[in-house]
């Protein structure tokens, strides 16, 4: 409870709730013990990408909260969808053993979901930065291409 307090008594954790503060603190936890478990297997990355995406997310959320509401009904619509995407992710590894899929086939599953969510990514910073010709998303499209070349090639 200590923890939860001290928290909340930073000035940028007050727009935080509880759930919020909780999976902060739970997805650092994870990445802390990931680090010293160390990075064996692809999977071990996988860790790292979605506290990566969480902490974006609850940067939006907490940080640029009117940037959320700025966005029609479309904003709302992909939201909910990277959401089921979410929890298609988290769900695949209790799937993949209740079916005894190999770590063949499951390496092979996470690599091309990964290379295929790189090029969207790659695609989406292209046309963003078309549309704003701001130097920030020719950043995010070279971070896509390595991101597409590191799935694809890294075992």
């Amino acid at each position: 409870m200590r923890i939860l307090k001290l928290f909340q008594e930073l000035p940028s954790a007050r727009n935080l709730t509880r759930l919020k503060l909780v999976l902060l603190l739970t997805f650092s936890f994870l990445m802390l013990f990931q680090f010293l478990v160390g990075f064996r297997d692809f999977e071990d990355y996988l860790i790292v990408f979605i506290f990566v995406l969480f902490l974006n997310d609850l940067y939006l959320k907490v940080k640029r909260p009117e940037t959320l509401l700025d966005h029609g009904d479309g904003e709302r619509e992909r939201r909910l969808f990277m959401s089921a995407v979410f929890l298609m992710l988290f769900t695949l590894p209790f799937i993949f053993d209740s079916y005894n899929v190999s770590n063949a086939i499951r390496l092979t599953i996470y690599k091309i979901g990964f290379v295929l969510w790189a090029q969207i990514f790659l695609i989406d910073s292209f046309l963003h930065y078309k549309n704003t010709q701001s130097k920030q998303w020719l950043v995010f499209a070279n971070t896509a291409v390595l991101l597409t070349i590191i799935g694809a090639f890294v075992n």
